[in-house]
């Protein structure tokens, strides 16, 4: 191809400039007849919004009242406009166009994410394996392993939060916690060890404070907002490509498997040789081992590197809004009973009917006392445990944490960049590099999709109207829509509805340090933990061990 470009025409014999010239022409011709038969009659140019005066950008505009300001071009210039805002040119995509983007595969998140941030370099410096930055590898790893068996991983992960809950925060009265995003750090790093590496290896606290601290360094990389830095990614790009300072953090986690790996071996083999069945460790470190062939990792170290992502993304996320939602708690005391009752009420539906099971085997001869059920799956000590099932019936809970999600999404959020020239349903273009980025404003603040009062917190407004926090909608996009929709968002959800279920049977009242923060609490982006501490008071005093 290269020859054929240098080429020099001036060689070219004679007879065959004759023939080519002409037939260059008639190409070209029917070239031109192609583009103007395939051309959508009907593309139109995106406006664009113009810029206040003396600013060069919109950004001024957007801190001053975002909501006042997109309502304005939704209603001047229609669902789709181009701004200048966050250091970028963009593409503002409104109401139900924002479905096209989640739906069509030339849109990319993960691209736009990159440009953003450089985050890819920083992902890939711990694989081995499925380094292509189109592999689904980390989503087919929660879908395949974690949502199916999230009833049996529950009580474990209510067992790490209490555990952590008792010990940091325990029995108090007016305590003063100035950084609680410390305390829940460890409650959903230990849980998230358990699920993902198992009991022997979470119990480790190198192992936790390395999940801590690629956290860290993961909410460094993705940054705070969606700012175009080509400084802060170049940054990434060197540190991540060329230093590589993750590799301490997966010499971490192959020391402390390795150990734990061998001797599961062992005793797989010592079950094999006695002719039984070994019972298998329930973890996500065992079924990858389990099913080594199917994902095709290289060795231990690039499961451990698979492994870290999948903990450093969910231990990021869900640490973030587990704080949050202790903080909506604070600023909506009004609700707090509310769930705590719907807690009791849950808990005492599900005692009275396994009860009543309890009594039926007993009744036909199944059971001949009472005290057969111990060690059971009826074992009375379980009645009121925090299952996956009783969970599920906390429907007030459910909406609440929906609800903060709606209510504190950023407006201008979600970017995704076009591989290629799109051309959306209305007729407009959309070219390829643009970025695009969702208006959430014309979705989550919109009463034709969210009800009345959509402007202000009311976190019983699903109730009734089958609109789990699990379900990704486009009325709904904190774990966006489609094949990309976020697999691990039942985990997260289950994870956060446990840590509002705890902390409203645990503490009568959360309050703010400072009040004057409050719609920082309410508002705060992802990683921009609120300024003000928590005070913490309990319900009533631990009872007293008989002696």
């Amino acid at each position: 191809m290269i020859g054929l470009l240098s080429a020099n025409s001036a060689s070219m014999p004679i007879d065959a400039l004759k023939v080519a010239v002409p037939l260059g022409i008639g190409l070209a011709s029917a070239a031109l007849l192609t583009i103007k038969m395939t051309s959508n009659p009907y593309d139109k140019s995106i406006p664009n919004i113009p810029v206040r005066k003396g600013d060069s950008s919109h950004d001024k505009e957007l801190d001053e009242n975002q909501d006042e300001f997109l309502i304005r071009c939704e209603q001047e210039y229609g669902p789709i406009f181009n701004l200048k805002a966050l250091n970028q040119d963009l593409t503002v995509i409104s109401g139900p166009m924002v479905r096209e983007v989640f739906m069509n595969e030339a849109f990319s998140f993960g691209d736009a994410i990159d440009t953003l941030t450089g985050v890819r370099v920083f992902l890939m410096s711990v694989l081995k394996s499925h380094k292509d930055i189109d592999s689904r590898i980390t989503h087919d790893l929660v879908r395949d392993n974690i949502s199916p068996n999230l009833p049996l991983f529950t009580p474990r992960i209510v067992e790490q939060l209490e555990r952590v809950v008792n010990e940091q925060l325990g029995y108090c009265e007016g305590k003063v916690v100035e950084k609680p995003i410390k305390i829940v750090q460890d409650m959903i790093a230990y849980a998230m060890a358990n699920v993902f590496m198992g009991p022997e290896v979470a119990q480790q606290r190198i192992v936790i404070d390395t999940f801590i601290q690629v956290t860290y360094d993961f909410g460094i990389v993705i940054g705070r907002d969606n700012r175009k830095n080509p400084w802060h990614v170049w940054k990434n790009k060197t540190k991540y490509g060329v230093l590589n300072p993750l590799q301490k953090h997966i010499k971490v986690l192959t020391d402390a498997a390795g150990p734990v790996i061998e001797e599961r071996r062992r005793q797989e083999a010592e079950a094999y040789e006695n002719g039984v069945e070994w019972d298998r460790p329930l973890d996500i470190m065992q079924r990858l081992l389990d099913n080594n062939d199917k994902y095709g990792f290289i060795d231990l170290e690039d499961m451990c590197g698979h492994l870290l992502i999948l903990i450093l993304v969910s231990v990021h996320t869900t640490t973030d809004t587990s704080t949050n939602l202790m903080y909506y708690l604070a600023c909506f005391p009004e609700y707090h009973e509310p769930l705590f009752q719907e807690q009791q009420e849950v808990l005492g539906q599900i005692e009275a009917e396994r009860e009543e099971l309890r009594q039926k085997k007993l009744q036909s001869g199944e059971f001949s006392s009472a005290e057969e059920f111990v060690g059971t799956e009826l074992d009375p000590a379980h009645d009121r445990d925090l299952s996956a099932a009783a969970m599920k019936r906390m429907v007030k809970m459910d909406s609440f944490v929906r609800e903060i999600f709606r209510y504190r999404m950023t407006r201008l959020d979600l970017m995704h960049l076009a591989r290629k020239p799109v051309t959306l349903s209305n007729g407009m273009r959309i070219a390829k590099g643009q970025m695009v980025v969702i208006n959430l404003r014309s979705l989550h603040q919109s009463q034709e999709y969210q009800g009345e009062d959509p402007a202000e917190f009311r976190p019983f407004r699903f109730l009734g109207k089958a609109k789990a926090a699990t379900k990704a909608a486009t009325d709904y996009l904190p774990f966006g829509m489609g094949r990309h929709a976020c697999p691990g968002r039942f985990l997260a959800i289950q994870e956060l509805k446990t840590v509002g279920v705890l902390m409203v049977s645990r503490y009568s009242k959360i309050e703010m340090i400072d009040p004057s923060h409050r719609n920082r609490a309410l508002l705060s982006r992802i990683g921009d933990p609120c300024p003000s501490g928590l005070i913490f008071t309990s319900r009533s005093a631990p009872a007293k061990k008989e002696a």
